[in-house]
């Protein structure tokens, strides 16, 4: 299987008054064209689960995961991932 190196882009919406908060999560390829797509987790819990299934540590998860809500933003550099982790994690198509 061919692995696709890129960034993971997570990016965090305070909560409204229409709206509970929530973390958006796209991985966006160094190279090529890819079919993919935003993945909304509803809560911090998700969003380490998450990123637990992507093969990054639990400590990492959670420094990352509280990096996301405190700044909005975040990119996570240099992670390889394969199409099949991709798709069953949603991030393709």
């Amino acid at each position: 299987m061919t692995k696709l190196k890129g960034t993971i882009r997570i990016t965090s919406s305070a909560q409204s008054d229409k709206s509970r908060p929530f973390f958006d999560a796209a991985f966006l390829p160094y190279a090529g064209r890819l079919n993919t797509q935003v993945l909304r987790l509803p809560n911090e819990d998700e969003l380490i689960e998450f990123l637990m299934r992507l093969k990054i540590s639990e400590d990492d998860s959670a420094r990352w995961a509280g990096k996301a809500k405190s700044e909005g933003i975040i990119l996570i550099p240099e992670v390889q991932l394969t199409e099949e982790q991709l798709k069953s994690n949603g991030l393709l198509k």
